[in-house]
């Protein structure tokens, strides 16, 4: 859910974000919580965790437009920022060309978040800790510590794992050694992560426990698909972008129904499908753009009706290295590129799926990409 822009840069919520807004303001609200030294009626507690629970959702988006506006400042384009049950996590549509400009990009969030808690320190003494106001300041203080802290662990996608991969990139001069290395050490605290966490639930504290190890769970599964990402890029490096187009047999005509591009869809087992007219590519029509519409619709709906166009989507030339096109589909809410030749004419699309099926066809021919090594040091 989309629910506004800051500073040309798009702010999205996921509907796991209210589960946590939720718990906060329980937590501050429960006359056990944070604040419960505090001398509140049930009414002022409520409106307070409230209000606590508003400033640690403006602490993270905080953290998050710091990477951002540093990003914007070294010339990346931010996608957009989104917020979820884990926090939140900035999108750019490529990765720093330098370890000086990855490692600003990353430590600057855990920065601000040392900042705020600075400043909520200081609120909270200045209006007298004991208050109710001067205790929730205190309990935001003590919070954006913990981000700040949690945050540098050398885990990615935490700052700490890409902080971590900037200085051994630096070091080394090997961008992909670095992150082979950075992966292995990421996932040896990921799983220490998971362990404590297994610990915590049988020893003492059932809730705190799973919480934690749901995290390092989390934390490994971000490896996983950082290491599949990397591989990927390693596969298609050499290649262009051209070669990674969806396949002829995919294409459907722009009188098609809806019902016959989701059939399309089925047969290949895929998620999007170019329309042409003619011999033209005029857009893609998208699964999900699909799914509100019952099978009688479908039936007399044509696939012009749902598609985007290709004319809204981000191109690429189709002579470009395959790995540009990689970054720009990573993050791309319209999940396509459409590709154009020198004279700019769109000659075909990529999607997601295009790219597996180009890696399959590599893999089968023995030309697949060099694995990365992700298992714990």
């Amino acid at each position: 859910m989309r629910v506004g822009t800051l500073f040309g840069i798009a702010i999205t919520i996921d509907v796991s974000w209210i589960f946590i807004f939720a718990l906060i303001a329980w937590s501050l609200a429960d006359p056990a919580g944070p604040l419960h030294r505090a001398d509140l009626s049930a009414v002022a507690r409520l409106w307070l965790g409230i209000l606590g629970s508003l400033l640690f959702f403006a602490s993270v988006l905080l953290h998050e437009l710091a990477h951002s506006l540093v990003a914007k400042s070294r010339g990346i384009k931010v996608l957009g920022i989104r917020l979820f049950i884990f926090g939140g996590v900035s999108q750019f549509d490529a990765e720093s060309s330098d370890a000086p400009g990855e490692a600003w990009i990353s430590v600057v969030g855990p920065l601000t978040s040392l900042v705020l808690g600075a400043v909520f320190a200081g609120l909270s003494f200045a209006v007298g800790p004991g208050s109710g106001f001067g205790a929730l300041m205190g309990y935001l203080a003590f919070v954006n510590v913990v981000l700040a802290a949690f945050n540098i662990i050398p885990a990615y996608p935490l700052d700490g794992g890409r902080v971590l991969h900037s200085v051994l990139w630096r070091l080394g001069g090997d961008r992909e050694r670095a992150t082979e290395i950075s992966l292995r050490i990421g996932r040896t605290f990921a799983s220490i992560i998971v362990v404590l966490g297994i610990v915590e639930a049988v020893a003492y504290n059932v809730g705190g426990g799973l919480w934690t190890t749901f995290i390092g769970w989390f934390l490994l599964q971000a490896g996983s698909a950082e290491a599949a990402r990397v591989a990927l890029v390693r596969g298609v490096r050499g290649h262009v972008a051209g070669e990674l187009a969806v396949a002829p047999e995919l294409l459907v005509p722009a009188d098609a129904t809806v019902a016959r591009a989701a059939q399309t869809m089925q047969v290949f087992h895929v998620h999007a499908v170019p329309v042409v007219l003619g011999e033209r590519i005029i857009g893609v029509v998208r699964e999900d753009a699909l799914t509100a519409l019952d099978p009688q619709t479908r039936e007399g709906t044509y696939a012009t009706a749902v598609m985007t166009r290709v004319d809204d989507l981000p191109s690429i030339a189709a002579k470009a290295p395959a790995d540009d096109a990689l970054a720009q589909l990573v993050g791309n809410p319209a999940r396509a590129l459409a590709l154009h030749d020198e004279a700019g004419n769109v000659t075909g699309v990529i999607t997601a799926d295009s790219v597996v099926a180009w890696l399959a066809r590599a893999n089968a021919a023995g030309a697949g990409p060099r694995p990365v090594a992700t298992s714990a040091a």
